[in-house]
């Protein structure tokens, strides 16, 4: 009986075949039936070329920004002291992986690596499918379709590289492109050669093409409207991401008023039933991600099923005791960006609820009840065709806003002046997300000079983009602002010590559980103590994290590549 390859080659490589993709695609055995249709091809796409789990793989990039603080900072800051930092009692209940992430410790790269090998493995599937192209047989009625297929495969391709070389290369910029990136990866098979690094310059020339065969393919594509697929007007989005992170003004412009031809919607929050805002309840709770709702959606993925889906940035089950919050109280904190006309103030965060001592009366009378947020942008999220709201899936979703953003600073910096184009942009944006009965469009008068205006819409992406798909940490980065935004600053935490007594391996056993109580512990607000040449209680980023350690699996199977410095390595990327 002939076997029908369901497009899982690259799954079979994987496992232990010999042969690799393209010989399962273009030699028939005598047994195989070869894949030659769009609608052969599609499936493979779909299952292993869709970032399925990106949700929790860049997760933890936002616990390195300014936008995340851990533990509740409204205590007296006079209780703060410097105990003893044991780490199973220091983050006892959520794990050492937060800890690293907020402090920029060392130990990061055990679950970066999740992200380089999930990529690559996202890459493969795209080349399988962009090197069959050519031999893909449709009929006339059906071009449209193969359209659609090319133009996902390579965006999607353009997709994936464009993040690793966002996280495991030196920025974008003239000065870098000669410096080392990531490997160039284009076979439609598995390659375990050795291959060293291609240069950033030669990753965004890919990238460049890619996006504009996309961008071709896309033009005359069928789209069936299915967000959770790549789009056309999808494509147009990244295509503005890519040009705005290499700082080509025009072609942000180009694209992004394509773009808007298609998809000229934003939410107004204006609208929306305010006494829903900031609520989590699946029967009045408001989220900007509903994609059934919210048109300013035009792609989402990742399938990360979670009550809480921000992960860290989650209340406690032992009554918020722990955990990372929305920053709020700490210098440059992203809740105190926002002004009370802001809409987004209550639509995107979440207050925790204070606890009356009679119900938690292991806490004092302030310190551990008021005051701290998280988001609930992605709370009620349903699942395509759910039947209860409480079917819920985490999913990031690329938004109309995140254009008009880019076309603001486009407009801006290309002009280097106090742009009325670029103020418009922000307008489109600024009436649907601010009171209506107190705002008025910004106009020039209400800036000084071009770079208050650039400084004011990175504020606004900021303060738009927040938790979403790791913005925050790109768009520093792009800047070469990490260091900028965060040297210096203080970052502090609750510490949680287990009262005296108590046996620490039973209180690990117990915690996994659920049935260690808040009560069995003291707290205390520490401030986190960094590397710093000249202050040990401030932070200090050093140049090296502009990018991150290489998987370990890719370093041992590769002696061409070596691990970069200060993650273990003598690589210096900066040289």
């Amino acid at each position: 009986m002939k076997k029908i390859i369901k497009l899982y080659a690259c799954l079979l490589a994987v496992l232990g075949l010999t042969a690799g993709c393209s010989d399962y695609l273009k030699e028939d055995s005598g047994d195989l039936l070869i894949p030659e249709k769009v609608e052969e091809y599609a499936p493979m796409l779909y299952k292993e070329g869709y970032p399925m789990n990106f949700n929790e793989e860049v997760a933890w990039l936002s616990l390195m920004t300014d936008d995340v603080e851990m533990g509740h900072l409204d205590m007296d800051p006079a209780d703060k002291n410097y105990a003893d930092r044991d780490k199973n009692s220091f983050n006892l209940l959520y794990g050492a992986q937060g800890e690293d992430s907020y402090k920029w410790k060392e130990k990061i790269e055990d679950y970066t690596e999740n992200f380089w090998d999930s990529r690559y493995k996202n890459i493969l599937a795209c080349n399988v499918v962009i090197d069959a192209l050519p031999e893909i047989r449709y009929a006339e009625a059906d071009s449209g379709k193969y359209n659609f297929l090319a133009s996902q495969a390579y965006a999607l391709r353009a997709y994936y590289y464009w993040c690793l070389v966002n996280l495991y290369a030196l920025p974008w910029s003239e000065a870098n492109l000669d410096k080392p990136g990531v490997v160039i990866r284009k076979e439609p098979q598995i390659d375990i050669s050795a291959r060293g690094r291609s240069t950033i310059r030669e990753v965004y020339e890919l990238i460049n093409e890619d996006i504009a065969q996309a961008e071709k393919y896309g033009a005359e594509a069928e789209f069936d409207g299915n967000i959770h697929r790549l789009s056309p007007t999808a494509v147009l989005l990244l295509a503005s991401r890519i040009a705005l992170f290499q700082e080509n003004w025009d072609e942000v412009i180009r694209v992004g008023n394509l773009f808007w031809e298609q998809n000229p919607n934003i939410l107004d929050l204006n609208a929306q039933d305010r006494t829903s805002f900031g609520e989590d309840s699946d029967s009045k709770g408001f989220a900007i991600m509903d994609g059934v709702k919210n048109k300013e959606i035009v792609f989402t993925f990742g399938t990360h099923p979670s009550t809480y889906p921000y992960g860290y940035l989650a209340p406690s089950p032992y009554g918020g005791a722990l955990g990372f919050r929305v920053s709020y109280s700490t210098e440059g904190s992203l809740f105190a960006s926002y002004t009370d006309e802001d809409l987004r103030k209550t639509a995107y965060f979440k207050k925790d609820i204070p606890a009356k001592k009679a119900e938690k009366p292991w806490l004092d009378d302030e310190p551990y009840q008021y005051k701290y947020y998280y988001p609930v942008k992605y709370r009620q999220m349903k699942m395509s065709g759910a039947s209860k709201p409480s079917e819920k899936l985490l999913r990031e979703n690329w938004r109309s806003v995140e254009v008009v953003l880019n076309l603001a600073e486009a407009y801006a910096r290309k002009s280097n002046t106090v742009s009325s184009d670029a103020i418009e942009c922000l307008n489109r944006l600024l009436r649907c997300r601010m009171d209506k009965t107190t705002f008025t469009d910004k106009t020039t008068a209400d800036f000084k000079s071009a770079e208050e205006l650039v400084n004011f819409i990175w504020a606004e992406r900021r303060r738009e983009l927040c938790f979403e798909e790791a913005m925050r940490f790109w768009d520093l980065r792009r800047h070469r602002m990490l260091h900028t935004y965060l040297n210096g600053q203080h970052k502090y935490g609750i510490l949680a010590n287990l009262k005296a007594g108590i046996d620490m391996t039973d209180a690990m056993n117990r915690a996994a559980s659920y049935t260690l109580m808040p009560e069995e512990f003291d707290y205390q607000v520490i401030d986190l103590i960094f590397q710093n040449p000249t202050s040990e209680d401030a932070m200090y980023m050093p140049e090296s994290y502009y990018f991150f350690p290489i998987s370990k699996d890719e370093i041992e199977k590769n002696p061409n590549l070596d691990q970069n410095k200060d993650w273990g390595g003598s690589f210096d990327p900066v040289l």
